[in-house]
């Protein structure tokens, strides 16, 4: 997902809650970033953090 998507769901969705239900890779003008995005709410987390949030789920 491109970042500036990603800043619009951000900016759309507020400070809502957000499950985080799935992640997409994070885009800058074409070029990965290395973070990952919530395609719901557009939150920004790195590979640790998304790996915890995945890992927290199975458990």
């Amino acid at each position: 997902m491109q970042s500036k998507k990603a800043s619009e769901l951000r900016t759309a969705w507020g400070d809502s809650p957000c499950e985080h239900p799935a992640f997409a890779k994070e885009y800058d003008l074409g070029a990965r970033t290395g973070d990952y995005v919530c395609t719901q709410c557009g939150a920004k987390v790195t590979f640790r953090e998304r790996a915890e949030i995945l890992a927290a789920r199975r458990a």
